[in-house]
């Protein structure tokens, strides 16, 4: 497939199917001076590349890949919900690809891909496949070193909070979409988590703050600390309207319930909540510190105490708490246009996890995102849900 034009304001990139002289390109961006920063005792991106809020340390890495976990697990133990065809030479972004653990799995499916991975921090492994490539660090929000009508499939994970102007994102993205390639972007509608009743339907919730249990306002006040710092947090429900916007065809939209506790009788479901929780627990105080001090104003001390309560919120299972996860893909317009080309409608579908853990056990990527940390994470749930119930 032949490229485009590069950029004017980057480094041009050869476009051949072989993916040009990758190895200069990640020294290039490698070669760029990073310096981490300290706050309260966490390690964060530089100030210096992007504006992600939360840690980059060992601790945030763990619960990364433990998060991977519980989304792939709850999709079914697919890793992209687009129809992609394998074939030599196919050319795949991860954008925000945090730990690089997404990236590795996709090079064990797709081992004739060449699966590049772009973060703002240098913070992936070293020992990786030969067909995947950190292009670390580097601002998403920056322009890109690659060349446009270049990437086959580009994948984006929950990169809420780290993007102001989502129409120029995706029009970047499209520009270096190779004519017929995919987008598939996923995020939670964190902001506006819920609870269930015993007939597993939503539950009223009130408009008044002060009304809500300390977990669901710590979404509203996530939000508008978001507002404030011009980076949209609740992204989930705008994902299909960013790529109808953005030109792209055949949308596609699956949402699906992704639990927190031990609440559901299914027992695939009470681990899978379980574990969500344990994540959940272990990013709480990482989500909101820099959010709560920097754009709301609060002390440290308020924001820790609120965490606290939230936390009290996260291990009750009294409240049956439920997080919508939407994925949405789009492709962009083959050469030519054509009958194929014509503007697709878009499907919503509510996704209810089977067959949860196919495929995932016997893949060593997944056993670095879950199995090492399963017995430790699942004991730490089940104390912690014990200690509650005294």
């Amino acid at each position: 497939m032949d490229g485009g034009t590069a950029d004017s304001s980057s480094k041009p990139v050869s476009p051949v199917d072989t993916l040009i002289d990758v190895e200069e390109l990640t020294q290039d961006v490698a070669s760029q001076p990073y310096t981490f920063t300290y706050q309260n005792g966490r390690r964060y991106a530089s100030t210096d590349l992007g504006h992600y809020y939360m840690p980059n340390d060992r601790p945030e890495i763990h619960r990364l890949n433990e998060q991977h976990f519980v989304l792939t697990t709850a999709k079914g133990g697919s890793l992209h919900d687009t129809p992609l065809t394998k074939r030599d030479g196919f050319k795949i972004l991860d954008i925000g690809c945090g730990s690089g653990i997404w990236c590795l799995q996709m090079a064990e499916d797709y081992p004739d891909a060449m699966i590049m991975g772009m973060d703002v921090s240098p913070v992936q492994p070293t020992s990786k496949p030969a067909n995947v490539e950190w292009i670390v660090p580097l601002d998403m929000e920056k322009e890109w070193p690659f060349a446009e009508d270049y990437f086959d499939f580009v994948h984006l994970s929950l990169v809420h909070g780290c993007v102001a102007d989502w129409a120029a994102m995706m029009g970047k993205i499209v520009r270096h979409l190779a004519p017929g390639g995919f987008v598939e972007h996923q995020e939670f509608s964190l902001c506006r988590q819920y609870t269930l009743d015993l007939n597993d339907q939503p539950m009223p919730m009130s408009d008044t703050l002060s009304d809500l249990p300390p977990l669901l306002r710590w979404g509203r006040l996530m939000e508008q600390a978001a507002e404030k710092r011009g980076r949209v947090l609740q992204l989930g429900p705008k994902l299909a309207s960013f790529q109808h916007s953005a030109g792209l065809q055949d949308v596609t939209e699956k949402v699906y319930r992704i639990t927190t506790g031990t609440w559901p009788h299914d027992p695939q479901q009470r681990m899978l909540g379980a574990r969500n929780m344990l994540s959940a627990l272990q990013g709480m105080e990482g989500f909101t510190t820099v959010m709560f001090t920097t754009a709301l104003g609060w002390s440290l001390e308020d924001t820790r105490a609120f965490v606290e309560e939230v936390k009290r919120d996260l291990r009750d299972d009294g409240m049956r708490k439920v997080m919508d996860l939407h994925v949405v893909y789009g492709r962009k317009a083959s050469s030519g246009g054509g009958a194929g080309d014509e503007e697709g409608t878009d499907t919503r579908e509510a996704q209810r996890p089977e067959e949860a853990w196919k495929g995932l056990l016997g893949s060593w990527s997944v056993q670095f995102a879950g199995g090492m940390l399963a017995g430790a994470a699942i004991a730490s749930v089940m104390a912690m849900w014990l200690v509650q119930r005294r």
